[in-house]
């Protein structure tokens, strides 16, 4: 038979019940029937044969190159000048070097730590300039022209968008980005006890001239080494001799993370035990939460995304703020709604002194859908329904960000808005593939290339969005995470995956940490055949491993790059042995399942979610038996060594947003009405029981589930 099913996280937000709706996550089937809705419309395909095709070329002319210096993104024609200097733009024409800005600083980013108490200041701030399309007319949106997923060249122009500082839509958080981007690559030396920082900028002006700070001390170079005798936070500014600056996020560097606290067990330096899947609690939360997981025995816990990540006050689909918006990226930043990154580095240092390891979730195959960033828009099909800007869990100091869904407005400078830019990452429009619906579950170039549900897709064959990657997987160590979870990674080609993680071994000084593990999210349905049974160029057990080998990664490597195995409940050996066993990561129900209509994962009476209506006696019965005789295990200490553990909240009214008080609706500031309200609640409670209340589930605090987890750590 055949089920509708759809993909990945849930996506595309728009804020009126006609506009286009936010598909969610599909997953493990035998027959798959793939719908897709994005901003390019619907489309229906029912397969159930393979489609390979060949890889798409590894590199355009177009891409750029990532270098440790000061490399100039192409130019955006009308340069953003005054107006009375020059004319308003009405067609893109070259225009002479801009007048110099003033220097700023960015502010740091604040999260709340308890429940809101009113309504945020930080709206977006309205359009300057009052040119629109006539008609109901929308821009191009960067849809591609055949079946190569390679983006246009004639949009590689369409980038600086950012408003300059001091006019009617600029921001705190912007800087000088309308002129100036940039981040720090950290090189690690051999042993990680030294390490190279290399502030890598791009400017509108290739002739702009930069000196850099590093803790207020002036170079001109762009490179520093520290070493382990630097023990704090680093600040690095860049200022151009014009006057225009860009402050960078914080820097951390590995050999100041908290030592790990030594226990007793199997845990086998990292490589084995239960990790807690810590689903919308608050970094301060977890922080408290912590000890009690350590001494109960578990390896660690699991954030979920901590990138900077989209949040608006007006709702989507009835929600304000829904969980699924935090795998909707708008940067790197590590201030995501959970928490900022001085929570995040705090809530590390915690858990890391008690024994307990924290793992990320990394979202790096797209950033925000189209349609969802801060600019206007508005949807012809539907009555010509529009929809405002939005802004990102940064707050006030939100990052600029553009897509070119929808558009049908001109910036200040008299340019159309159909943008795509990420200037905080920074990504430009030459970093995406073109815009396309994934149309098919069994054609390898379509789901690597295809935009996912409206997802602006990273074409991951480019060196420049390898090495960011790369870099950013380099952030997330540097703070202190053990390890991450790769979201939407079968998306991504195993090429480019093998590639990147090579990246991160070498820019970890030639050596993966000895307790890093990660682990990929391969959903396997109709296409199980393409993706893990098969030998074919896009099959993530076989070639994935030939491809990681061939990129000089160790077999010990390659046993720490788990795959989240979908299949676990229902037909575990569905790829008829071609992946180790140590190399398969497991769980019973995960936080897609628990949202309804967000994943189909079959469990064929295997396995049960707790949220949807599984009574508490037969939920514990399966998280045990994941510890004890979980399905075909041949060897139980060494099958499957990392197992994980939801802990979630209950569904409130109907509701399923996460109950930290940023899904409140007395926050709501449009579009109110069918608001569904998600009131405060702590997710810790000293004395909390598992499977009571209507807050928090605290599964992992079920003793029997805690005894059969210590029982195979042997604890």
């Amino acid at each position: 038979m055949s089920r509708e099913h759809m993909d990945e996280e849930p996506l595309i937000n728009n804020t009126q019940n006609d506009t286009p709706k936010s598909p969610k996550k599909m997953n493990c089937l035998f027959m798959t029937i793939g719908i897709t809705a994005a901003a390019v419309g619907v489309a229906l395909i029912i397969g159930l044969s393979v489609g390979l095709t060949n890889r798409k070329k590894k590199e355009s002319p177009n891409s750029v190159p990532i270098v440790p210096s000061n490399t100039p993104y192409p130019t955006r024609t009308a340069f953003p000048t005054p107006p009375s200097q020059y004319p308003s733009a009405t067609s893109y024409i070259p225009t002479p070097e801009a007048t110099p800005l003033a220097t700023s600083s960015n502010q740091p980013s604040t999260q709340p730590t308890s429940q809101p108490t009113s309504v945020p200041t930080y709206q977006p701030l309205p359009s300057a300039t009052p040119d629109v399309l006539p008609n109901c007319e929308i821009y191009p949106s960067m849809e591609c022209n055949g079946n190569s997923g390679d983006m246009d060249s004639q949009y590689q122009n369409h980038t600086w968008h950012t408003p300059t500082r001091g006019s009617a839509d600029w921001h705190i958080g912007f800087q000088d980005m309308s002129v100036l981007v940039g981040y720090a690559q950290l090189k690690y030396k051999s042993g990680r006890k030294g390490c190279t920082v290399n502030v890598v900028t791009k400017t509108r002006d290739p002739n702009m001239q930069l000196n850099y700070y590093f803790d207020g001390v002036v170079q001109s170079s762009n490179s520093k080494d520290f070493d382990s005798t630097y023990v704090g936070i680093l600040n690095v500014k860049v200022v151009a001799t014009t006057g225009e600056s860009l402050e960078l996020e914080d820097i951390d560097f590995v050999w100041n993370s908290e030592p790990l606290l030594e226990r007793s067990g199997d845990y086998r330096n990292g490589q084995k035990g239960g990790i807690v899947e810590m689903f919308g609690w608050p970094d301060e939360d977890v922080a408290k939460e912590c000890k009690h997981i350590a001494e109960s025995g578990y390896l660690g816990v699991k954030l979920f995304p901590h990138q900077e990540q989209l949040m608006s006050g007006q709702p989507d689909q009835n929600a304000l703020n829904p969980w699924y918006w935090m795998y909707q990226p708008v940067s790197y930043s590590l201030n995501g709604r959970m928490g900022s990154r001085d929570t995040l580095r705090r809530m590390i240092k915690i858990c890391r002194s008690y024994g307990l390891r924290v793992y990320a979730d990394a979202v790096v195959n797209h950033m925000a859908a189209g349609g969802n960033d801060i600019l206007d828009h508005r949807n012809p099909s539907s009555g010509c329904t529009t929809w405002g800007g939005k802004y990102s869990s940064k707050n006030e100091s939100y990052s600029p960000f553009f897509t070119p869904a929808w558009t049908y407005k001109k910036n200040e400078r008299g340019e159309p808005d159909n943008v795509l830019e990420f200037p905080a990452v920074p990504y430009g429009p030459m970093d995406f593939h073109c815009n396309k619906g994934v149309t098919s579950w069994s054609d390898a170039n379509i789901l690597n290339t295809g935009w996912l549900v409206g997802l602006s897709d990273l074409d991951t064959s480019k060196e420049y969005v390898r090495q960011r990657i790369c870099d950013y997987f380099v952030d997330l160590i540097s703070i202190g995470f053990s390890g991450f979870r790769v979201d939407a990674a079968k998306h991504i080609h195993p090429d480019d995956l093998a590639v990147i993680f090579a990246k991160f071994k070498e820019s970890m000084g030639g050596s993966l940490p000895e307790d890093w593990i990660t682990w990929l999210e391969v959903l396997t349905g109709g296409e199980a055949y393409l993706l893990v049974q098969s030998g074919s160029d896009y099959s993530f057990t076989t070639y994935l491993t030939e491809k990681m080998q061939a990129q000089g990664m160790s077999d010990d490597d390659i046993l720490k790059v788990k795959i989240w195995w979908c299949g676990y409940l229902s037909e575990p050996d569905n790829d008829y042995g071609s992946l180790d066993k140590r190399r398969k990561a497991v769980q019973n129900d995960d936080h897609d399942q628990q949202n309804p209509g967000s994943s189909s994962r079959d469990m064929h009476g295997e396995g049960c979610v707790l949220v949807k209506g599984c009574d508490a006696d037969t939920h514990r019965g399966f998280e045990v038996k994941l510890f004890s005789s979980p399905n075909s295990v041949d060897d139980n200490d060494n099958n499957y060594p990392i197992r994980f553990v939801l802990s979630s909240y209950y569904f409130q009214d109907d509701c399923m947003s996460i109950p930290d008080g940023l899904s409140d609706c007395s926050l709501c500031t449009k579009d109110c009405n069918s608001c569904k309200s998600r009131s405060f609640t702590p997710a810790y409670v000293e004395n909390a029981q598992a499977y009571s209340g209507s807050g928090y589930t605290y599964v992992h605090r079920d003793q029997q589930i805690i005894n059969a987890m210590r029982s195979w750590m042997h604890l």
